[in-house]
């Protein structure tokens, strides 16, 4: 497992509906893998957000396409990344919501070439279902 610290200061363009305040993230992964590869894409995908600067919002169902590749990871075969709602946890996603600012914990997982393929037809969304009802091993990027 792999989590951001303080990438909540970053700033992605994203607004509460209800009261204004910024919408802020940390960013977790999960898999089966090296310590290092982990640490990789979780730095990656933290800059590809910072670097869009507004452009590219942290939350569920944002696509981070060459992912793996931007992380220098070797011995994989996934490669995009996909945000989702965090499952680790039964119930709501963890929260801190300050004065002006809410901040969630989203979690980054890996999508193979054909799994990225699909989302992009047929929405991260269908995406899920697909994959939950083939049974397919997130936690495994080799797979």
């Amino acid at each position: 497992m792999a989590l951001t610290v303080g990438f909540s200061d970053v700033d992605t363009g994203l607004v509460a509906v209800d009261g204004g305040a910024d919408v802020r993230s940390e960013l977790i992964a999960v898999a089966r893998a090296e310590k290092e590869q982990l640490r990789a894409i979780v730095e990656a995908a933290a800059r590809m957000l910072a670097d869009a600067a507004g452009l590219l919002p942290a939350q569920p169902g944002t696509m981070l396409p060459n992912l793996a590749e931007r992380a220098g990871l070797q011995d994989v075969t996934v490669a995009h990344g996909l945000f989702v709602p965090p499952y680790l946890w039964g119930g709501e996603t963890p929260r801190v919501t300050e004065e002006d600012r809410l901040t969630v914990v989203l979690q980054l997982v890996m999508l193979t070439d054909a799994e990225y393929a699909y989302a992009v037809e047929e929405g991260p969304g269908g995406l899920q279902q697909a994959l939950g009802e083939a049974g397919i091993d997130l936690l495994d990027w080799r797979r």
